[in-house]
């Protein structure tokens, strides 16, 4: 199996395993509005932990998860607002890049009062945290890691298991289309199949199925597609008013950042949204394509205090949806400018 270079990597499976052994009741969380790779890991991380005698529990809120929705009933999974830092000896924290980005109240709280280990695969990384970490910036995904570190200690993965890393997998990658893919990463997959996945029947509740409000949302984004900067900039938006009309969170329109990045002239792909949750505040999903280090999807959003991948990242802007296209638009222009 193929592994990352040793500079690329901070940490190792083998610090995360012995600094878990001393411990047996372990809290896992991942970041706050958890995607597919966030579920998958933290899923499939405590069913092998489960199978080698710890006694692992997931903290993921399911309110806006979307369709990995269903991954929380192959493990004991609680909601965030239930932890309570007594339950637990260790908080293993995955597919996060720092305490900050965890959800605030009870989960938040009681992770700083128990000693953490951590596994995450982010670029923008914060400091590290924690009494041991693996950080591999050029894994495809969290759930990759998770695969591997499975591998490395010979621990066998069952078909459920498998279907949570499956999950992580394909989500984090795009169905294996970004380029974060690796031969690593197509290897993890062929052996998660040989588990006996249902790449259809995941691919169906993933990205098939579709409410009548979230195919109002996309076509809402349709419309509000623009381009700007010679076609370099491709965007679109939708504002908390469109959310509520709809009924549906975000989560149930997650390919929607695949529309500006049907523009072929586009280097920069956005989707401006303000949620019904928090109107005011505009949230920024960011996708990049080419070599330029200066238009890296987490270069852009570090300016604005957000992060991510290199060529998929996000922030929050405190401001409105209107406000804050003409704000980044002024500072990719100022790039572009930069570049010329």
């Amino acid at each position: 199996m193929t592994a990352f270079s040793a500079h690329q990597s901070r940490g190792s499976a083998k610090r995360v395993l012995d600094a878990l052994r001393p411990f047996k009741r372990i809290l896992i969380t991942a970041h706050t509005r958890p995607d597919g790779d966030a579920v998958g890991s933290c899923v499939a991380m405590a069913r092998l932990l489960k199978a080698n005698d710890w006694e692992p529990t997931v903290a993921l809120s399911p309110v806006g998860m979307g369709p990995p929705k269903f991954l929380l009933e192959y493990a004991e999974a609680i909601a965030p607002t239930n932890v309570r830092a007594r339950d637990y000896d260790c908080a293993l924290v995955l597919d996060c890049g720092g305490l900050d980005r965890l959800p605030e109240g009870p989960l938040r709280d009681a992770v700083a009062r128990l000693p953490i280990v951590n596994i995450d695969h982010h670029a923008t990384s914060r400091k590290p945290f924690g009494i041991a970490r693996w950080v591999v910036p050029d894994a495809s995904s969290t759930g990759e890691l998770v695969y591997r570190f499975a591998k490395r200690f010979k621990w066998s993965l069952d078909c459920y298991t498998a279907e949570a890393l499956w999950v992580a997998l394909v989500t984090d990658t795009g169905r294996f289309a970004y380029s974060c893919t690796q031969p690593a990463t197509m290897k993890a997959a062929a052996e998660l199949l040989e588990c006996g996945v249902d790449s259809s029947a995941i691919n169906d509740r993933l990205y098939l199925y579709t409410s009548e409000g979230a195919m109002l949302l996309k076509r809402k984004a349709y419309d509000s597609l623009t381009t700007c900067l010679r076609g370099r900039v491709a965007y679109i938006c939708l504002t908390a008013r469109d959310f509520r009309r709809a009924g549906v969170p975000k989560s149930e329109i997650e390919d929607v950042i695949d529309i500006p990045r049907s523009i072929p002239t586009a280097q920069v792909s956005l989707f401006f949204y303000e949620t019904k949750d928090k109107p005011g505040l505009t949230r920024l999903s960011i996708r990049t394509r080419g070599d330029n280090e200066s238009f890296s999807a987490a270069s852009i959003a570090a300016h604005f205090g957000g992060g991510g991948h290199l060529r998929a990242a996000g922030c929050d802007i405190k401001s409105s949806p209107k406000a804050a296209i003409e704000t980044v638009k002024a500072y990719l222009a100022s790039l572009f400018e930069e570049e010329n």
